[in-house]
């Protein structure tokens, strides 16, 4: 193959020349000490699970087995005609993991999806109560999915002008970022200052909030780890005015963040949560949103005529998908996955801090678990003024032999499947560290033509 070949396939959230041009990579295999080998035969090591969503690793023998025989098993079904048994075992499963909290899945296949599915069963909700809630609001520098919903939901981190789209119902608030905290404030009085800007808004908007949708961890948002504080004060503010809560865990769910569900570090359970990536460990496309009985029920019953979700996907629940999600469930608790992620996150996070946290280019080294963000300067490079710092990074990082994943110009995401080893974080965060100071090199270097 060559270069131009990769023309034949769009990829995500790229302006393809420029992906063409600077960094296209074309993958062939991947082993079980999770390395990728191109079809030239570079081998790079996974540091960002693919996109946060392998989280017991690649090449699993135990997963791969059980997806073979569901296969051989019952192949494909779909919910629009009958229930299948191993969906009803993984929604339990799924069940259980919440303490019980939440009582019924409805499966989708992703978490763009398990987005819009929400927003649906949010607005449905209060119809079918007889309240006409039609305002959702979510977190500055949230990312929801790529879904119509999902960007009139984030609509604050896309060009919606472009794809001509109203969002009046969208609302956002600032979130205690503390890299945007107000110089000389202390941080309560920022995470006060925010939770007052969503009680004004509420006070204005009195019955007509339907849901406050977050992230426990905002991934896009630099892996901004919100305030334990400013979550329970939020989720106070909601449960005294009726609003529905939606957790958002499909990046920090299953393990990602040193628990099953980061809502269970906060101490908040939501009203619904939203579920993919880490599901199946990506084997197989999966999302999920897990709801209370409460809201269950507001669609059930005799007396629900035209009450029901018209809402569905025609491979939700997939059977093979549902049997890798507890497949994946067990082999996570049974491998040690969740206590592995907090202390080779929290190694991981020292090891970089030590190794990159004092160059002057780099304002932030911050995260939870195995999920990192480091935040550049952002500084433009004579000669390369089309490429921000982490995408010259990453660059230069495939080529040493490590796969990570530039959020934005000047973000670099790290994000190990949950099977790391510390020798594995000590060559992530040395290789970082020679990316940084060859960059520090060129750009002296830049500087003093």
């Amino acid at each position: 193959m060559k270069k131009r070949d990769g023309e034949k396939v769009w990829n995500a959230f790229k302006q393809m020349k420029d992906y063409l041009d600077k960094s296209i990579r074309i993958i062939g295999k991947v082993d079980s000490d999770n390395y990728f080998t191109d079809i030239n035969g570079n081998r790079m090591y996974d540091g960002v699970s693919t996109l946060l969503n392998t989280n017991i690793g690649h090449q699993n023998a135990e997963l791969i087995e059980v997806i073979k025989e569901q296969l051989e098993l019952l192949d494909n079904a779909t919910l629009f005609t009958c229930t299948g048994g191993v969906a009803i075992r993984c929604s339990e499963k799924l069940c259980s993991l919440s303490d019980g909290h939440y009582f019924s899945t409805f499966f989708t296949n992703s978490g763009s999806e398990a987005c819009d599915t929400a927003i649906k069963i949010v607005l449905k909700y209060w119809k079918n109560k007889g309240e006409d809630r039609n305002i959702i609001v979510s977190l500055k520098g949230a990312y929801h999915g790529s879904g119509i919903g999902a960007m009139m939901l984030a609509h604050g981190g896309y060009h919606m002008e472009d794809y001509s789209l109203q969002y009046d119902h969208m609302h956002q608030v600032t979130v205690p970022d503390p890299l945007e905290k107000p110089t000389g404030m202390e941080e309560e009085a920022w995470i006060d200052f925010c939770v007052d800007e969503f009680i004004s808004y509420c006070d204005e908007n009195t019955g007509n909030v339907a849901a406050f949708f977050f992230e426990p961890v905002q991934l896009s948002n630099a892996v901004n780890v919100l305030p334990g504080s400013y979550v329970q004060k939020m989720c106070d503010v909601c449960r005294q005015r009726g609003i529905l809560i939606v957790v958002d865990e499909v990046a920090t769910g299953f393990g990602r963040t040193g628990d099953w569900f980061a809502s269970q570090y906060y101490g908040v359970w939501g009203d619904l949560m939203m579920l993919a990536k880490g599901i199946t460990s990506g084997y197989i496309p999966m999302g999920a949103v897990m709801v209370t009985k409460e809201i269950y029920c507001q669609f059930y019953g005799k007396t629900a005529e035209g009450r029901q979700l018209e809402h569905g996907y025609t491979t939700g629940g997939h059977p093979v998908a549902c049997a890798a999600a507890i497949k994946n469930m067990e082999l996570l608790a049974k491998n040690g996955c969740l206590e592995n992620a907090r202390a080779c996150g929290l190694y991981l996070l020292a090891r970089l801090k030590e190794s990159i946290g004092q160059s002057d280019f780099v304002t932030a080294v911050r995260g939870k678990g195995l999920m990192i963000a480091v935040v550049f300067e952002d500084i433009v490079i004579k000669s390369m003024e089309d490429w921000g710092i982490a995408e010259i990074l990453t660059s230069f990082l495939m080529r040493k032999g490590v796969l990570l994943y530039p959020d934005d110009r000047n973000i670099l995401i790290i994000a190990p499947c949950l099977n790391v080893t510390r020798e594995e974080c000590d060559r992530i965060a040395d290789a970082a560290g020679t990316a940084v100071a060859r960059l520090e090199f060129l750009l002296g270097k830049a500087q003093s033509r």
